[in-house]
């Protein structure tokens, strides 16, 4: 009778680490087009232009009109910094702008935690539904009358789908991860270049 609860529970338990992985892996896709259409909507992906831009400006209004144009986030954070009365020199200004870039960064950083632990952590769900579901099989192989290999070996079969499972998500969540981190360190490094470039017209 336990062993019967016992199937009855690793099997239940196998299939809801099997539909937690594919919802997961649901989230990963809806959240990486999410952040691949914010960063191409609202970032350069090269800011050399702009640098050359303002390199060849020849007063800081001209280097104003630039930014007021380009209408990227690299140039709001850049002028928010300019029109502050405060940041009368290269030094108050470029630090004025690395902090704003500290507050936004959690913006872009959105969803990077989710991919870390996704990729961290799906393989392990995966071998505990690959687990339960051993358990389940060896346990309705214990029960059975008359014990049959092949039906055991279907039930070892299905039992390791969790574990591919596990890993075939974690893979590219890590890969995400690793894509977008690198991104915002981009972003990061292209303002800091645009403002030491707009602080040689102070």
């Amino acid at each position: 009778m336990i062993s019967s609860q016992i199937a009855y529970l690793a099997d239940l338990g196998s299939k809801l680490i099997l539909v937690m992985l594919f919802f997961a892996s649901f989230l990963v896709l809806a959240f990486y087009i999410e952040r691949k259409i914010f960063f191409r909507k609202y970032f350069h992906k090269d800011i050399s232009d702009m640098i050359n831009k303002i390199r060849k400006s020849e007063s800081r209004t001209d280097v104003e009109s630039i930014l007021t144009n380009d209408n990227k986030e690299e140039s709001k954070i850049i002028m928010r910094s300019l029109k502050d009365s405060k940041n009368d020199n290269p030094e108050k200004f470029e630090a004025s702008v690395a902090v704003d870039i500290d507050l936004e960064k959690k913006s872009w950083e959105k969803y990077l935690l989710y991919f870390a632990t996704v990729g961290s952590n799906a393989p392990f769900l995966g071998l505990l539904g690959t687990v339960l579901g051993l358990m389940q099989a060896f346990s309705d192989l214990a029960l059975a009358a008359r014990p049959d290999a092949n039906a055991a070996m279907a039930g070892i079969s299905n039992a390791l789908i969790t574990t591919v499972a596990g890993i075939v998500i974690a893979i590219p969540s890590v890969v995400i991860y690793n894509s977008f981190t690198k991104k915002v360190s981009r972003v990061s490094t292209n303002i800091k270049a645009v403002a030491k470039t707009v602080s040689r017209n102070f």
